[in-house]
């Protein structure tokens, strides 16, 4: 009688089971976020708008989802009878693909005028920096008001791992050409800028960044561009003090940039 009973329990739960399991919520998928690991070039607010490095733009993108606001301040020739600012929004569409605009301020001191422009950026991430192929994006901006001018660009960007708990923990080269076209201007130059770059990635997201550049006529300059300085880019803060020269200054000048990303 015993075992009867507990053989009839038995089919009895082997029945009733199944149903009980069918009624039951669906188990819920894993939502949880995935951390975005893929870096790329990436940079901060650079004296031409996009970010990069301190001068030309690089092939980064934002990650999708991802905002950023950024200002930087530059003086040229270190005085103060001329400030220049800039400023940037900028909004991941999705991992490759970024859109944004731009702010330019210049302060004349001396003559007591505020020249002010802005206008639209965007850049396409193209390729990865994955096995032997480098990051490649293309992108362009644009600048209205008191200036007016149009730029494309194309960047690369290779990072070599050297010692990713070390001192030196990686080294990142970046190439690029960029163009620009000035609207009713007898002065505007048809040769494009070459650019190249090497940043070392030390310990506490602390980045040595330094660039060169052809000449660029479109700055008003004859001279070689070229930037050294340092990037800190830990995300909630991001922070660029350099010495750069556009190539229309008579000595490295101060640059600084200030910026966040959510």
């Amino acid at each position: 009688m015993k075992f009867k009973t507990l053989f009839l329990l038995g089919a009895l739960a082997a029945l009733v089971t199944p149903s009980l399991r069918a009624g039951e919520p669906a188990p819920e998928k894993n939502t949880a976020v995935v951390e975005d690991t893929y870096v790329g070039g990436r940079g901060l607010l650079t004296i031409q708008g996009p970010t990069g490095m301190f001068i030309n733009p690089t092939s980064g993108t934002l990650p999708e989802g991802s905002f950023t606001a950024q200002y930087c301040l530059l003086l040229p020739n270190n005085e103060t009878d001329i400030i220049g600012h800039g400023g940037l929004i900028s909004y991941g569409v999705t991992e490759w693909l970024e859109i944004g605009g731009l702010l330019s301020f210049i302060d004349d001191n001396k003559n007591n005028d505020l020249i002010s422009a802005g206008g639209p950026q965007a850049r396409v991430r193209i390729l990865k920096d994955q096995g032997g192929m480098p990051e490649w994006s293309v992108g362009g901006y644009a600048i209205f008001g008191d200036l007016e001018r149009y730029n494309a660009y194309t960047a690369l960007y290779k990072n070599f791992v050297i010692d990713p708990s070390g001192m030196v923990r990686s080294i990142g080269l970046h190439l690029g050409l960029r163009e620009t076209w000035i609207e009713d201007s007898a002065d505007s130059q048809d040769a494009p800028v070459g650019y190249g770059g090497l940043e070392i990635e030390l310990p506490f997201r602390l980045y040595l960044v330094g660039e060169v550049s052809t000449k660029d006529k479109d700055s008003g300059g004859d001279k070689t561009p070229y930037a050294f300085g340092v990037q800190w880019l830990l995300g909630g803060v991001n922070i660029s003090t350099a010495f750069a020269n556009t190539g229309a200054f008579s000595e490295p000048s101060f640059f600084f940039g200030v910026g966040s990303q959510f």
